[in-house]
């Protein structure tokens, strides 16, 4: 197959590529801003994702991927089309795209993701299941009758699903994930401590003391915002407690969807669970304390993918170099050649 091999996490948060004997060569923030009089784009990535809540009137900052669905599809195509053109720059043939999705996509949503890489110039597009792709870049197979179980918390969707024999036996995307959590611990700030923050700040002090179980040592963090009372700069400090307390319903929510998924699962199936317990993959796979809650609700064994924020682009490059085999083994890929279909 001519052309680059890149697998990629189309992410509501960020776009991730995953190039054969490469490796990960991009990791961005899926987010584009406009100047809102020419229409022309100042910055896209990472670039544009640090003028949150900094722009003028005259700038425009847009987040395309909602829920793990394209809401704007112009303004998709021109970020995909952009970060193809940072990976494949210099490269003479269109490359071959593998996109990792909400395992639950419609068939209307999963062609308009397929649209989109075509628009942008790939030469073959191809879909796989966000928690098919996460188990494969976690390096779990998936090809036997063994049932495994894999929770993919990303930012916009947390994707569950117990597979087996190269497919999803049973599956669950919930939109509920990372960007919950940062909305949760503004919410609380506010209610509770009667500062406003911004999101940025919150994914900070998410990243940084977020936890959604007690530690054992209570860490703190400052954070810069305004009073919502007098409307005036104030700096408060928060502690991992706080952010324990914001988090936890919504940790909770997820352990409960699982345990949902878990229910239909036939015996035999479950039995195999039980032994080869859970994997989380996903942005928020490592919030301190989530391996806990999940072990504690769903009484399985929890493991925590390394390099979990990865998973699903490294997932797919592993599916696009192996797809005969994979295929072979029941495995379906929804493909569009381009100008077909």
């Amino acid at each position: 197959m001519p052309g680059m091999q890149i697998g990629i996490d189309l992410g509501s948060s960020c776009i991730t590529a995953y190039a054969a004997g490469k490796g990960i060569v991009l990791h961005e923030a899926n987010a584009i801003s406009f100047d809102t009089f020419s229409g022309e784009a100042v910055a896209v990535g990472n670039e544009a994702m640090a003028m949150t809540d900094r722009t003028p009137s005259s700038l425009r900052l847009c987040r395309p991927m909602q829920a793990g669905v394209i809401s704007d599809f112009s303004i998709q195509c021109e970020i995909l089309r952009r970060m193809l053109d940072r990976v494949c720059k210099g490269a003479v043939l269109r490359p071959n795209l593998i996109i990792s999705v909400p395992s639950d996509l419609t068939k209307l949503e999963q062609r308009t993701i397929l649209d989109a890489a075509i628009a942008c110039g790939a030469a073959r597009v191809s879909l796989i299941p966000g928690p098919v792709a996460a188990a494969f870049g976690a390096g779990i197979s998936i090809e036997e009758p063994h049932g495994v179980l894999v929770v993919d918390i990303g930012a916009g969707t947390t994707d569950i699903a117990v597979m087996t024999m190269g497919t999803v036996a049973y599956c669950k995307s919930l939109p509920l994930a990372g960007d919950d959590f940062d909305k949760d611990i503004v919410r609380y700030l506010r209610r509770t401590a009667g500062v406003e923050i911004g999101l940025p700040t919150a994914k900070r002090l998410k990243h940084q003391i977020g936890c959604v179980s007690a530690r054992e040592e209570e860490f703190e963090a400052a954070a810069n915002g305004k009073d919502t009372l007098r409307q005036m700069p104030l700096q408060c400090a928060v502690t991992s407690t706080q952010i324990c307390e914001a988090l936890k319903e919504d940790a909770e929510k997820i352990a409960d969807a699982v345990l949902s998924v878990l229910e239909e699962v036939p015996p035999e199936l479950f039995a195999d669970l039980c032994d080869s317990g859970l994997t989380l993959c996903g942005g928020s796979s490592k919030l301190y304390g989530l391996d806990t809650v999940l072990h504690e609700k769903l009484r399985l064994s929890v493991k925590v993918a390394p390099d979990g924020e990865h998973c699903a682009a490294k997932g797919a490059g592993y599916a696009l170099r192996q797809m005969k085999q994979l295929e072979d083994h029941g495995l379906q890929f929804r493909v569009r050649e381009r100008g077909i279909g």
